[in-house]
């Protein structure tokens, strides 16, 4: 993992390439990383790990998962009170498909165990629409096989939420929007409802959708897509950051 001092970039350059054609957008990212990397550090020796624990008196919120929550952790940062500490350990081309790139329920029960804040925003989803396999890269299930694909995948959901179950931190789920790309873009939306379906039965899991939040709605995200047709505008992500800072739980 990298250090906290190393910026989207390195993680980037440190990652294994997914199998869909949305993870390979490296330049894109690059460009992303060097409006944000100042305000955020990613992996598992994340700024927070390396300074030890927030003081209780702060009210710290854990904002993880691909590329778009490192845009939307940024803008979040700007869009809550000055007393609210905001950490973002993004990892850029990750999701829940491939924990031989990266394991996410491993790392958020590490940060349940070691760092648990008082809220995760955990958003995800646009790298997943492929096959999942399993920590050494071997295929679980085909995307041809939908029932059995679905059922992995809450699997892997109820993982990441139940890391933080009999903890004192509120997971806050955030569905990603329709992408340009066909495929990724219904793919997102079938993991928010899924997710949305997982959470209802954890008290402790609160579901938000970056479409609500940015004003976008079911439709395609053209206004608020770059260029990549996939990552999200900081005019949009500033929109959905400031709507998402109303909806975080009280302290």
């Amino acid at each position: 993992m990298g250090q906290p001092d190393q910026s989207l970039t390195g993680a980037i350059r440190r990652l294994v390439p997914m199998r869909h054609p949305s993870a390979l957008l490296a330049p894109v990212l690059v460009g992303l990383a060097l409006t944000v990397a100042p305000a955020c550090s990613s992996g598992g020796n994340s700024s927070e790990e390396s300074a030890g624990a927030v003081p209780a008196e702060e009210y710290k919120v854990t904002v993880a998962g691909d590329s778009i929550s490192v845009g939307l952790g940024a803008s979040l940062r700007n869009a809550v009170d000055p007393d609210v500490t905001v950490k973002v350990i993004g990892e850029g081309g990750t999701g829940l498909a491939r924990p031989d790139n990266f394991d996410w329920p491993t790392r958020l029960e590490t940060l349940a165990r070691d760092f648990p804040p008082q809220v995760l925003v955990l958003s995800l989803g646009s790298n997943d629409a492929q096959d999942l396999t399993d920590s050494q890269g071997n295929s679980v299930v085909t995307m041809a096989d939908a029932d059995a694909w679905d059922a992995e995948y809450r699997r892997r959901l109820a993982q990441a939420f139940d890391a933080f179950e009999g903890t004192d931190t509120t997971v806050v789920w955030v569905g990603h929007v329709r992408t340009a790309d066909e495929q990724v873009g219904a793919t997102n939306r079938h993991i928010h409802d899924l997710a949305t379906d997982v959470a209802s039965t954890r008290d402790w899991v609160q579901v938000e959708d970056l479409a609500d939040l940015a004003g976008i709605g079911a439709d395609r995200a053209d206004r608020c897509l770059i260029g990549d047709g996939l990552h999200l505008t900081v005019e949009c992500l500033d929109d959905a950051a400031d709507a998402l800072a109303d909806e975080l739980p009280d302290r």
